[in-house]
């Protein structure tokens, strides 16, 4: 006889980590390695990865999430990239600044993104701050004027 209450609930979470999968949700690999190539863009200059971190926002306001987006930069490609994802993975860390940090250390292998710059829709908070800082980034640029915000220091 088949329990009846298990297996709805069983169904039922089974159809949302399918619909979840199907809409990107679930970070891929062991280490929560990204497949997403990354495209770079024609230019290698600031407009141009200010502009693909508007790119991200869209992404993440198409996807249901709050309007964020970034990329890290080193050497003139775009090593990391992310929208934000703190509402569709239900965790306040996940920050479009710190997605593209981890993002950019999993595609580096390392933790260290020294020589690099973040690139944010919008100026990054004391935690995504703090996190550049420690990841070794070396400058940050936010906004749509492509404001140069200096160095990340801990707040």
């Amino acid at each position: 006889m088949v329990n009846t209450a298990n297996h709805k609930r069983r169904s039922l979470l089974f159809a949302l980590a399918a619909s979840a999968t199907a809409l990107g949700l679930f970070r891929s690999g062991a280490a929560g390695a990204s497949e997403e190539v990354i495209v770079q863009p024609d230019r290698g200059d600031d407009a141009a990865f200010i502009t693909r971190a508007f790119e991200m926002q869209r992404r993440a306001l198409d996807s249901g999430d709050q309007a964020y987006g970034a990329v890290v930069v080193r050497d003139g490609k775009i090593v990391g990239q992310s929208a934000s994802h703190v509402v569709v993975l239900g965790d306040p860390t996940a920050h479009a600044e710190m997605e593209a940090i981890r993002d950019a250390a999993r595609r580096l292998g390392s933790r260290d993104l020294g020589g690099c710059t973040l690139y944010s829709s919008s100026p990054a908070c004391p935690m995504c701050e703090a996190a550049a800082y420690w990841a070794g980034i070396d400058r940050m640029v936010y906004g749509k004027a492509a404001r140069d915000g200096g160095s990340p220091s801990l707040c």
